[in-house]
């Protein structure tokens, strides 16, 4: 009898130690507990949370310049605007020139609306992630609509390519082509950030881009005066970025224009708004939300 008994208790305590084997597994090992009842109802797969992006961009300029040529070499006021999310972005740019009296209104007359995506691969070892972007721009034009053109362009990113104590180093290369104008050009760029506090709410950053394009991009810029493939541009660029608040960011800055091949150096010459060099200054205030 006594044997029955020990049987049977022992049968007990190890239907426990069973019955709480599932749950110790999906403790230990993050396996879900078998469910008591089948569930057939559907299932929802869950979204990522929404939270968009949304930056605006006031800048007042001496003069107005686009990849190293002068749009306007007059005082000119710029806006750009951009919604992001996920990757995918939208935005819009304008440029409203101070110096047109005659014509002058509420509008901009030089304009550009751009879409693209852009995705980040942090797997890049000790270079840090490397940002792919592909992106969309119209060109339009108040007072000469018809040189509205399209363009699209894909980047190539390291933002990280060397990072030290006290400063950091990025770069990258932009390929474009302008598929109304039958224009491609080539932007190499290298960015420098030196912080001057230890948040980093206080930097220096310095830009350089380097512009190669081809016969059209050069003829359609400085009036077919440039025949051939050429380094057409080089941009230094200087600015002291103060972050006022997690959200507003203060920067003015001072650049440098340069034309390094001969033929693009006496185009820009022979054109009333352009010269070998240039030099010109602004002051940009964002908002990040």
């Amino acid at each position: 009898m006594r044997n029955i008994l020990f049987f049977f208790l022992c049968l007990a305590l190890c239907s426990n130690v069973f019955a709480q084997s599932a749950e110790t597994r999906a403790k230990f090992y993050g396996q879900p507990s078998p469910p008591k009842t089948a569930d057939t109802s559907p299932r929802v797969p869950e979204l990522p949370p929404f939270s968009p992006d949304f930056s605006i961009d006031l800048a007042w300029n001496s003069r107005n310049m686009r990849e190293g040529w002068t749009r306007c070499d007059g005082p000119t006021g710029t806006l750009q605007a951009e919604f992001s999310e996920s990757g995918a972005y939208l935005g819009f740019w304008g440029a409203y020139d101070f110096t047109d009296r005659v014509n002058r209104k509420w509008r901009f007359q030089d304009t550009r609306f751009y879409a693209g995506f852009s995705m980040d691969f942090i797997n890049a070892g000790t270079l840090g992630p490397v940002t792919v972007d592909l992106s969309w721009t119209y060109n339009h034009y108040l007072d000469h609509t018809t040189d509205d053109n399209g363009e699209i362009g894909l980047t190539l990113a390291l933002n990280q390519l060397i990072q030290k104590d006290r400063w950091l180093a990025g770069a990258a290369i932009s390929v474009n082509h302008n598929y109304d104008d039958e224009e491609t050009w080539l932007d190499l760029a290298g960015r420098v950030i030196f912080p001057l506090d230890d948040d980093a709410r206080k930097s220096i950053v310095t830009t350089l881009h380097l512009y190669w394009g081809d016969t059209a991009k050069l003829q359609g810029l400085t009036n077919h005066d440039v025949d051939g493939n050429a380094f057409y541009a080089t941009v230094l660029q200087t600015e002291f970025e103060w972050k006022l608040t997690a959200h507003l960011r203060l920067a003015p800055y001072l650049a440098f224009s340069y034309a390094p091949d001969r033929r693009a150096r006496h185009a820009a010459q022979t054109d009333p708004m352009n010269s070998a060099g240039i030099l010109w200054a602004g002051i940009h205030l964002v908002w990040q939300f």
